[in-house]
């Protein structure tokens, strides 16, 4: 028997359609994950690119007038994006959850691209097409059919985004939350199931000097130090000998022509473009990386509300994508659950101002049975989303909200759930680090590049090779460091994989870079979930902390730094 239900399609070929209302509107789409059909690499087929589009614009001419078209542009770190669809459900989601051109201009100062520079087709009801996503790297263009999971469309445009910045501008696109500390950020990397929004909301709910920063994906931009006391994002170099260098290969050029003339054309904190000449880099200097926020509305799970429980009232007024309905048996169930969290919910509304105040008249004015249907509607299925104001919740200060706003980042947090090592917080090398990323093994042992299934690449052209260096690297007694000397080695790696990991090696030099292991629940002094995930926010703070020196952390030993001044600093 299922344990939740979603309202059923009017006919089997709808991709959308209304929900048992919750939030200020609830869309069942038909497909709730990845498309079956998804082709990442139609430029290998010379004018499969064409048809598609042909496909495309012979069904808005045929439905011109018939059915709603959408047409909005919008700016992603600097890049102008164009949408184009006839799905109510998408156009919502996609104006809620991105900057127009005119918020852009208005809230960075900065002015929008004239021209969009990717576009994206996502069309329903095209019946001589099957239910499929293709992107061609060639035209920075998207092609949805016949489906309205907004997940999908988002994370196709952030791929096809940070190819666009990494090889034009060397900006780096990474799957990850971050959060400010103290002024200066800490960025999650991990698969689902890890603990990132534990980790992530948890650090902001524990500390004051903290600040909201991304929930999902997090621009990085790596500087070098001007001798004029700016710092510059290299985008393009041109030497006084030889062809010009862009994008992500700049960092590697720097390193191997130290004493080159030449200019490096860059840009500042301020995004301001500045050419100086290369003798004007500090190489001296450390390297430091800023980072920034990308959407303006967050696309989230909304079983969030288990980490935040003060996002429940804010999940309960915004648009919702897939929240079911849930049965006798599902709330018989999770009864224990659900009272706790409603308790949760309560308890952090006492706590807080004006707008806890407000969570907590809504909470206590509903019957208590009713409420739980609520809550357990929001956390019964696990990929049900939310485009959730997060500024609502929040005071403005805890909120980063400048798209264009660096963020010093001073620390890299690989997490992980494996209850088979004792190990919770060690330094990573850069072996260690790289390696950890080309393998990207969730805890069910399925595997993502980067844990980052949104990169617009060829998946199975780089899982071959990755699958060449796991047998080179056995040979030389395995382990994550014999990866990455296998990755380094390898002549036929593909550029997307050597563009992604090169900017992460630049990462390492200007980060503190941890291994976290999210399992102090098996530690038998903890008392439950709710201590384990204190602790373990006092290892993130430790963490911060320190400026210099190895890190190794076990079960048996974490809890002497736990007691140490600098663990809460």
């Amino acid at each position: 028997m299922d344990l939740f239900t979603f309202s059923p399609a009017p006919d089997a070929k709808a991709p959308e359609w209304p929900g048992t209302p919750i939030g200020a509107s609830n869309t069942i789409t038909r497909t709730k994950t990845r498309t079956a059909v998804h082709d990442k690499s139609i430029d290998r087929h010379e004018g499969r690119r064409d048809e598609l589009i042909a496909a495309a614009v012979e069904h808005i001419v045929r439905r011109a007038g018939a059915e709603p078209l959408s047409l909005h542009d919008v700016v992603i770190h600097g890049v102008r994006v164009r949408a184009i669809t006839n799905s109510p459900h998408l156009a919502e989601f996609w104006v809620a959850n991105w900057y127009s051109p005119e918020e852009w201009r208005a809230i960075t100062g900065l002015a929008p691209p004239a021209r969009p520079q990717v576009t994206v087709y996502a069309l329903g009801g095209v019946e001589d097409q099957q239910e499929a996503a293709y992107y061609s790297r060639r035209t920075n263009t998207i092609i949805f059919f016949n489906t309205s999971y907004y997940g999908q469309l988002k994370s196709w445009v952030l791929g096809a985004v940070g190819r666009v910045l990494a090889e034009e501008w060397g900006i780096h696109s990474i799957h990850g939350a971050c959060v400010e500390k103290g002024g200066r950020g800490v960025l999650y990397i991990a698969p689902t199931g890890t603990g990132k929004s534990t980790s992530s909301y948890g650090l902001q709910a524990t500390y004051p000097d903290t600040r909201f920063h991304s929930d999902d994906w997090v621009y990085v931009r790596y500087t070098y130090a001007a001798r004029d006391g700016r710092r510059i994002a290299p985008v393009e170099i041109v030497p006084a000998h030889g062809e010009p260098v862009r994008g992500y290969r700049v960092f590697r050029w720097l390193e191997d022509h130290r004493g080159a003339s030449g200019q490096v054309r860059g840009l500042d904190l301020g995004n301001v473009e500045a050419t100086v000449a290369l003798s004007e880099l500090d190489l001296g200097q450390p390297m430091e990386a800023y980072a920034y926020t990308s959407e303006k509305i967050f696309y989230l799970r909304t079983n969030l509300v288990a980490n935040f429980p003060l996002s429940a009232y804010e999940m309960l007024r915004s648009p919702l994508e897939n929240v079911p309905d849930v049965t006798e048996e599902f709330l018989r169930g999770h009864a224990a659950e659900l009272d706790a969290l409603l308790e949760d919910v309560l308890d952090a509304a006492a706590r807080g101002g004006d707008y806890s105040r407000a969570v907590e008249d809504y909470f206590r004015g509903l019957p208590r049975e009713e409420a739980r249907v609520l809550l357990a509607r929001l956390i019964a299925f696990d990929n049900a989303r939310a485009m959730l104001d997060i500024t609502r919740i929040l005071p403005a200060e805890r909120v980063v909200t400048n798209p264009m706003e660096p963020t010093p980042l001073s620390t890299v947090i690989l997490l992980k759930r494996d209850p088979r090592q004792r190990a919770v917080l060690e330094t990573l090398s850069l072996g260690r680090f790289m390696g950890r990323l080309l393998l990207g093994e969730t805890p069910d042992r399925k595997r993502e590049v980067a844990y980052n299934a949104y990169r617009a690449v060829d998946d199975e052209a780089e899982r071959a090779v990755i699958a060449r260096l796991e047998e080179e690297a056995a040979r030389a007694g395995g382990g994550a460091e014999a990866l990455y000397d296998a990755f380094l080695r390898r002549p036929d790696v593909p550029e997307t994989l050597a563009e992604e990991f090169e900017l992460f090696r630049i990462l390492h030099q200007a980060c503190r870079c941890y291994d976290l292991n999210t399992v102090l629940t098996t530690d038998p002094a903890v008392r439950g979930l709710k201590e384990a995930v204190a602790r373990t926010m006092e290892l993130i703070a430790y963490a911060i902390s320190r400026r210099d020196g190895a890190v190794r952390l076990a079960l048996d030993d974490y809890r002497r730094v736990l007691a140490a001044p600098s663990a809460s600093a």
